[in-house]
């Protein structure tokens, strides 16, 4: 059987190119006994018993184009089925992915509606994915899969943001030619090596360069003030970044942190991350922005979302905190405002972000008290 009935995303037809490695010709088609749903987990399809499911059915595929097909759905759990479709000549067996614990919501999925939603963030992590087909285990694929949407996201956050440029030439990305990118390694962290030319301050053209960065999935800070008591919280938790550096103390003082999960705004990230590491329930109108901006853009591509949330901190709001399953180790602390803008002097504070946010807090605290 080498022809795929075609129900759910793979029917967006620039994906299904992804995927195939190449355009699939297809044609209307259905399947009868099944219906589409949207899944009660999210937005996604699955079929579900009675009715008849409107799909397409592909062209006759080679090995190849298969075995792509065939990888990517196994990554999300959908694994292939034979059936019999109403093709446009007739009954035609073909194979259709379901998932075998696919559980409907009862209400109808919508192909146009997902492709607004999700189009374009599922082609970019699906560019990953594919990366990945022949020489990493689909359990892997599919054991990071939320973290290669995260990363996709981003890229499109970054993509639609413009900040302000009042000094300096505003020269758009387009004046970069990027000639290769290659991918060493991709796991939690993605390590990129960019062969690239670009337009210099003299009005020439740079040599071919390679750079190399690791492209990580955008983050937020916060750290919970209140502003009459005058004292904010921060956490404490063991740091690879500074036991691999050899810091003989890699036990770090920091805000609340988290990356950005697929789906979430900066906000609702930063309203779980302050719930899951401080046991602290904010509202989206407590959050103040202290800024959007890259921690280290030269060889990290992450964007921080950082804020200072206003907060009740009576006494014995420390504690130890984190989720289990993430095997975080997390110990809250109080301080005084004062004391932690002195750390972001003396060195104590030595996370860029909790630095940067003492700072801006040492500049707006009278504000916020007011």
């Amino acid at each position: 059987m080498s022809r795929y009935f075609l129900f759910g995303t793979l029917m967006h037809e620039a994906l299904l190119t992804d995927v195939a490695g190449r355009a699939v010709a297809c044609r209307p088609a259905a399947l009868a006994g099944w219906h589409v749903e949207r899944a009660a987990a999210g937005d996604w399809p699955v079929l579900v018993p009675d009715g008849q499911a409107e799909g397409l059915l592909t062209e006759s595929m080679e090995a190849e184009g298969r075995a792509r097909l065939d990888w990517y759905e196994s990554a999300f759990g959908y694994l292939p089925e034979a059936v019999e479709v109403d093709g446009p000549e007739g009954p035609v067996p073909a194979l259709v992915y379901r998932a075998p614990d696919g559980c409907g919501s009862g209400k109808a999925w919508s192909l146009a509606e997902w492709v607004a939603a999700h189009g374009a963030r599922t082609r970019l992590a699906a560019s990953e994915v594919m990366r990945g087909h022949g020489t990493v285990r689909f359990e892997e694929i599919a054991a990071r899969r939320g973290v290669i949407q995260a990363r996709a996201q981003g890229i499109l956050a970054a993509r639609e943001y413009r900040r302000l440029v009042t000094v300096g030439q505003d020269t758009p990305a387009s004046a970069v030619n990027v000639a290769e990118v290659r991918y060493p390694y991709e796991g939690f962290h993605r390590v990129e090596e960019w062969i690239i030319d670009h337009p210099r301050f003299d009005g020439s053209r740079s040599d071919r360069i390679q750079r190399a960065i690791s492209h990580v999935t955008d983050a937020v800070t916060v750290l919970p003030y209140d502003p009459g008591r005058d004292r904010v919280l921060v956490v404490e938790q063991l740091r690879m970044g500074a036991l691999a550096k050899g810091d003989p103390q890699p036990w770090m003082l920091e805000p609340v942190a988290g990356l950005i999960d697929a789906g979430e705004t900066p906000v609702r990230a930063a309203l779980r991350e302050a719930q899951e590491e401080a046991g602290m329930a904010l509202r989206p109108e407590d959050l103040h922005l202290v800024g959007r901006y890259y921690p280290s853009p030269g060889g990290l591509a992450q964007v921080l979302h950082s804020y200072v949330a206003l907060a009740d901190l009576p006494d014995g709001s420390g504690g130890l905190h984190g989720v289990a399953a993430e095997s975080e180790d997390i110990r809250a602390h109080v301080l005084s405002a004062a004391d932690l803008i002195a750390m972001a002097g003396t060195g104590e504070a030595a996370n860029a972000p909790l630095m940067l946010t003492a700072l801006w807090l040492a500049l707006n605290r009278d504000r916020l008290r007011g």
